[in-house]
């Protein structure tokens, strides 16, 4: 199970993503959950699905290929789902995250070329609705990709509890220096939460307890330089650093006695004051705030409760323009993109279940540069953070699980298929969790940082090489 799963049964309304039945999640009339199967083996049958209906809905899928120019019709009926990978359905529906759904089986006759285009037609003979989807139908329809051959990269058994030592540590304060507390029962306590590595190569590191932001100068690891004092009212729990200068922080306002929700997303100057404030987009983050190859702000996002019981696909959400002003409700929505934005104009889009991953590099043409296809014999539970491009290859953080036993297993993979770096870190290196994800980020030179807090030890950041950038 994942870190996701194992946090959000703490928020309220997200507890339905561990429930036992379909009937767990409040199903919305011709509202369905579907994840499209990006992508998919050419000349192979797939499976459309669509939950989250109520009994009464009934409906049909049209399909065809780049390779012809007419749709053909495909009936969608009542059926089990699971939202993984086929060879998983046995161990998803022994997790409780399968469901009943309208599901439609693409025969292999239409899955030829290179692009699959489709769209579902959905009626509710109870309510007397009809609704397309996408809603533009024959004329914008859904797109998947059509891989001819993936790279092979085959992970094998994870062995747990070889875990890599820091080739250094790039900051660090003792425990009286950051803020740390902690309890009785794991994983309680709280402390540093986000970390950021700035232009400049300064470090710096939330000490959220003590509303400040702590920063070392590059290259002297011993202790802080400077901090900047937070709002008072402001509970940050993570943090990105703004081309700029600007500090973009996801915020809890503890002043607000008001009815509605409390987080924000704010922007704060160099010196730690309000610019601006904006609302949350609803969620559950998944990797930290992170800048876009453009220089707009990023944030990996899981859909949540809404997506209950099947765990909710990812979506990278756009919040600012490149210069740093926030986007509108309205905008993130029509921008926000199930891929995750790269350089070089590239896209990445990602597909984990708990013993298959598949990934693909996607050019502005929208073209499949690369495709990996990795198979493990032991779980792979979610993404831990965001993957990057290091020297074109991709860095992948994994986070891996074998019964009550979690590490995080880093892999860069190889333009030809295999990996050329593997190595596994702590699955906790933060004391509690504050957040689903994991503290991680590949520099820009091609290296990869860990925050790291510890009640004896105090808060540091470490890296580890990934290999030649």
């Amino acid at each position: 199970m994942s870190r996701l799963f194992r946090t959000v049964v703490c928020v309220a309304g997200v507890a339905s993503l561990l429930a036992g039945a379909t009937a767990a999640a409040v199903p919305v009339k011709l509202s369905p959950y579907h994840q499209p199967p990006w992508l998919i083996r050419r000349g192979e049958p797939v499976t459309l699905a669509y939950a989250l209906l109520n009994g009464s809905v009934t409906g049909m899928v049209y399909v065809r290929s780049n390779l012809q120019r007419s749709f053909t019709p495909v009936s969608l009926v009542r059926g089990a789902y699971c939202p993984g990978d086929p060879a998983d359905a046995a161990a998803m529906r022994r997790d409780k995250v399968c469901g009943e759904a309208l599901v439609a089986r693409v025969p292999r006759k239409l899955t030829g070329g290179s692009k699959l285009f489709y769209y579902a037609v959905l009626h509710d003979s109870a309510g007397g609705q009809s609704v397309t989807i996408p809603t533009g139908g024959a004329a914008k329809p859904q797109r998947v990709w059509i891989v001819d051959r993936f790279l092979s990269v085959s992970l094998g058994t994870h062995r747990f509890g070889r875990l890599r030592a820091p080739d250094a540590i790039v900051a660090r304060s003792g425990p009286k220096g950051v803020g740390l507390t902690c309890c009785a029962d794991p994983p309680g306590g709280d402390g540093p939460s986000s970390f950021d590595l700035a232009p400049d190569g300064s470090i710096w590191v939330l000490d959220r307890l003590n509303h400040r932001l702590l920063v070392w100068r590059a290259g002297q690891t011993a202790g802080p330089v400077r901090s900047i004092r937070l709002p008072r009212n402001l509970n940050v729990s993570d943090f990105a650093l703004g081309r700029d200068g600007t500090i973009f922080a996801r915020a809890g306002d503890t002043a607000d006695l008001g009815r509605g929700n409390k987080d924000h997303l704010y922007a704060l100057t160099p010196a730690g004051q309000v610019r601006w404030k904006a609302p949350t987009t609803t969620g559950i983050a998944t990797a930290q705030l992170q800048l876009g190859p453009d220089g707009a702000l990023y944030a990996m996002q899981a859909c949540g409760e809404t997506c209950a019981p099947f765990g909710g696909h990812v979506l990278w959400t756009r919040l600012t323009t490149p210069g740093g002003r926030p986007l509108s409700l309205a905008e993130r929505g029509q921008q926000a993109s199930p891929f995750e934005p790269l350089s070089g104009e590239l896209r990445l889009v990602s597909e984990v279940s708990y013993s298959v991953a598949r990934f693909a590099l996607i050019n502005r043409a929208d073209e499949i540069v690369r495709t990996w296809s990795l198979t493990s014999r032991t779980r792979l539970s979610t993404l831990a953070a965001a993957p990057a491009l290091v020297g074109g290859d991709l860095v992948v953080p994994f986070e891996v699980s074998l019964e009550q036993h979690w590490e995080q297993l880093i892999v860069r993979l190889g333009p030809a298929g295999g990996t050329r770096v593997r190595f596994s870190l702590d699955d906790r290196p933060v004391l509690g969790e504050v957040n689903v994800f994991t503290p991680l980020r590949v520099g820009s030179d091609g290296r990869l940082y860990q925050l790291r807090t510890n009640l004896e030890t105090g808060a540091s950041v470490a890296r580890y090489s990934l290999g030649p950038a």
